[in-house]
């Protein structure tokens, strides 16, 4: 399973890289945001979902970690594909289109090509509750966030937790919050 790419990148198209890895050509599909980022013949490092079906394998690539898992949270909804939830993330940051879920603006979602009222409310009601909105200001780790929701805490409730942890650490963190929700 391909999981990243670090290459060269050697063509681009409107939705499209073409990245030079070992003297392997990959086309890998993007959203326009991620192409309009990468410069030709310049090294580049694309995070990467390999899809395998039997008819074809596809690779999509991301920027960031953050736009993968997102992209991630949207294919496990029925009905919403890889070529879909990649266009549901071009129109915007994966913060834009978080916020989007969590508030529940059927408006943005259903002004993206392919996706309906129905499949729009279907997204909002199964990942509204997944989604937890990263409030740079409060100071909380997102990678502790995930190991607590990863152990099976609730994401609002982690979050609480980690509001009144005072470690620096992150394995101090996890070790405090864990005490607390504990309780």
């Amino acid at each position: 399973m391909i999981a990243s790419l670090r290459g060269s990148i050697l063509e681009k198209g409107p939705n499209w890289v073409l990245i030079e890895v070992a003297g392997i050509g990959y086309r890998v599909r993007a959203t326009p945001s991620l192409v309009s980022d990468l410069r030709q013949d310049v090294e580049a490092f694309i995070y990467i979902y390999h899809h395998v079906r039997e008819d074809a394998e596809e690779l999509f690539g991301f920027k960031s970690m953050a736009d993968l898992d997102l992209f991630n949270s949207l294919l496990s909804i029925s009905g919403v594909g890889p070529k879909a939830a990649l266009t549901i993330l071009s129109v915007g940051s994966s913060d834009q289109v978080k916020r989007a879920i969590m508030t529940g603006d059927l408006a943005t979602l259903t002004s993206i090509p392919g996706v309906g009222k129905k499949t729009a409310q279907k997204i909002i009601l199964e990942l509204k509750g997944q989604l937890v909105e990263e409030d740079s200001s409060s100071g909380i780790d997102s990678d502790v966030l995930d190991a607590l929701v990863g152990l099976g805490y609730p994401a609002q409730q982690a979050k609480d937790a980690l509001k009144h942890v005072n470690a620096d650490d992150p394995a101090d963190k996890i070790k405090e919050a864990l005490k607390l929700l504990a309780k």
